[in-house]
């Protein structure tokens, strides 16, 4: 049969029609992310990732005759897509896929559909859950009582102080090392018991709120620590200064950290990222709502939050 014979009409040119109108979608789409202020590299890829969904339904498209148009896509053929992504073989190494990357498969298909249904292209958006088995296995969760260690085990000098402002910021109100690496003293809002967190990694800011405890560790970090650390010479309005009076590296950072967690009884260094997972965890398990926990920790969809629910019974 002659190809362009198909083309010009019956299923292939509906695949043809499809094609045409997912190439404008597409770009619209990373339009959007791009004024929404999502991440470089949630703007690159997750485009791409939803042209191979699109590409995939193209094919399939010769055996669907109603289907002439993205907007037309159904939930059902979305999942069809899944439990074949899922299953397709690694482009660059053996194996199969990994859960994180089918995850973040996932995450770009809401984002798409979440895009369709805000400019209103669909009366419904489409939605697909994460994978809950093998989820994030890198995500150390600490116990309260392990939290409660480290900070018992700060010492009582000044990097003792700037240690229990880092557990203050990095667990009581889990932010990402960039986050408090950038933070500047005029940041902290103490009449108004917030953090206002300017970069982020979405570029999205954001106030935090402090407990009674963080502020109290911050007052006195800010107050009778940091003028001693700092230098005139080295001026700099940054929170988290090193004993030179430089701005604090995430290096430093880390290395205070892992001092920490070596005098613990379990002495396991995990990283600082899992201060954030605890609180966010804690949070959760505590029954706060998973929009506020969503909101505290900065995170653009719900799908970010709900991977927390999966990590309580790592704590129990």
């Amino acid at each position: 049969m002659d190809n362009k014979n198909v083309k010009k009409g019956g299923r292939g040119a509906k695949l043809e029609q499809l094609t045409v109108q997912s190439i404008t979608q597409i770009a619209q789409f990373k339009e959007w992310l791009e004024i929404l202020g999502y991440s470089h590299h949630t703007v690159y890829s997750a485009p791409l990732q939803v042209r191979e969904l699109l590409n995939w339904l193209g094919d399939r498209m010769a055996d669907k005759t109603s289907i002439t148009q993205v907007t037309q896509i159904t939930q059902n053929d979305v999942e069809e897509f899944l439990e074949y992504f899922k299953n397709r073989p690694n482009k660059r190494r053996s194996g199969g896929l990994s859960i994180a990357h089918i995850n973040k498969q996932i995450e770009a298909i809401n984002l798409f559909f979440t895009y369709l249904k805000t400019t209103g292209e669909v009366p419904t958006k489409i939605k697909l859950k994460r994978l809950q088995s093998k989820e994030l296995p890198n995500h150390k969760v600490l116990s309260r009582d392990e939290i409660e260690e480290l900070y018992a085990l700060t010492e009582v000098n000044l990097l003792g102080q700037r240690d229990r402002t880092i557990l203050s910021l990095y667990y009581g109100c889990g932010l990402r090392k960039s986050e408090g690496l950038s933070l500047e003293v005029s940041d902290v809002l103490f009449e108004r018991k917030l953090l206002y967190v300017r970069k982020t990694k979405n570029r999205h800011e954001r106030y935090v709120p402090m407990t009674s405890r963080v502020m109290e560790e911050l007052e006195d970090y800010i107050y009778y620590v940091r003028p001693l650390l700092y230098d005139d010479n080295k001026s700099t309005e940054r929170l988290l200064l090193s004993e030179r009076g430089l701005p604090l590296s995430g290096e430093s950072l880390a290395c205070r950290l892992k001092l920490l967690q070596t005098r613990t009884k379990k002495g396991q260094a995990t990283g600082l990222h899992s201060l954030r997972h605890s609180i966010a965890t804690h949070l959760l398990e505590a029954g706060v709502d998973m929009d506020n926990v969503a909101l505290f920790l900065g995170h653009r969809t719900l799908d970010s939050t709900q991977v927390y629910t999966h990590l309580i019974k790592e704590i129990q």
